[in-house]
């Protein structure tokens, strides 16, 4: 079932070899946690979370950090 609105995503580097991918929906950016997947690669970082929004059939905004939360 597809969700109204896109997700808002960013990666964020952990050392060499480990990627923080992140996404929340971007009308609850304020309000929840996000998924978070530990990846390889910042490639696969990114791919993980695109894939995730295509499993949801709504589309990626990227950001370059996590959104503030109230």
């Amino acid at each position: 079932m597809p969700m109204n609105g896109k997700l808002l995503a960013w990666v964020e580097s952990h050392g060499d070899d480990e990627y923080l991918a992140a996404f929340v929906g971007a009308s609850a950016a304020r309000h929840r946690d996000p998924a978070t997947q530990l990846c390889s690669s910042a490639g696969d970082a990114r791919q993980w979370v695109e894939g995730e929004a295509a499993a949801l059939d709504v589309p990626v905004e990227w950001v370059s950090e996590a959104p503030r939360r109230s």
